[in-house]
C-alpha cells in the first residue's frame, strides 16, 4: 500500500490497531491457558487504546499536518502483522508476547522511517513522537509479560 498523506498513514495505523484489538480479543476467547488469557486481554485493551489515541490525534491535529503529502511514504503490509497474530500458539505466553513485540517494533520502524523521510519539521516531529509512544508501549508490554511470569 502506498500512502499519500499523513492522514492516510494514520488511518491505516488506526485500522491496524483496531484489527489487532479484535484479533487479540478473539484469541482470548479461544485459549485454554489462564496466563495466556490474561496476556491476550491486556493486548486487546492495549490495541484498543492505541487505536483511540490515534483517532484523538487525528481530531486534534490541524489540517496542515494531516493533509501533508509524503514524498517518500512508507510501504508496508498490515495484513502480514494480523496474520502473524492469528498464527500464534494460543497457549504459549512467550509466543504471544514475541508476536506483540514484533508488531510494536514494526510500527516503531514505520514511524521512524516516516520521520526521517519528511522534510517538514511538524510532520517529522509528529512521526518521531508516534515512534516514541509506540516504543514506550512496547516497554509496557514487556513489563506486563514479565509481571505475568510471576503468576
Amino acid at each position: 500500500m502506498r500512502f499519500e498523506t499523513v492522514a492516510d498513514v494514520l488511518n491505516t495505523v488506526k485500522d491496524l490497531h483496531t484489527a489487532l484489538a479484535r484479533q487479540f480479543g478473539e484469541l482470548e476467547q479461544l485459549t485454554t491457558s489462564e496466563r495466556a488469557q490474561l496476556m491476550l486481554d491486556y493486548l486487546h485493551r492495549h490495541e484498543k487504546q492505541l487505536a483511540l489515541a490515534t483517532e484523538q490525534y487525528e481530531k486534534q491535529a490541524g489540517p496542515g499536518i494531516m493533509d501533508t503529502w509524503l514524498q517518500y511514504a512508507p510501504q508496508w503490509q498490515p495484513q502480514e502483522l494480523i496474520d502473524k497474530v492469528r498464527g500464534v500458539d494460543l497457549n504459549d505466553v512467550d509466543s504471544i508476547v514475541k508476536v506483540a513485540l514484533e508488531v510494536d517494533d514494526y510500527l516503531v520502524d514505520l514511524y521512524r522511517e516516516a520521520a526521517e523521510e519528511s522534510d517538514i519539521p511538524e510532520v517529522k516531529e509528529a512521526f518521531a513522537s508516534f515512534a516514541q509512544v509506540e516504543d514506550n508501549e512496547r516497554h509496557k508490554t514487556a513489563r506486563s509479560a514479565f509481571r505475568l511470569s510471576d503468576i
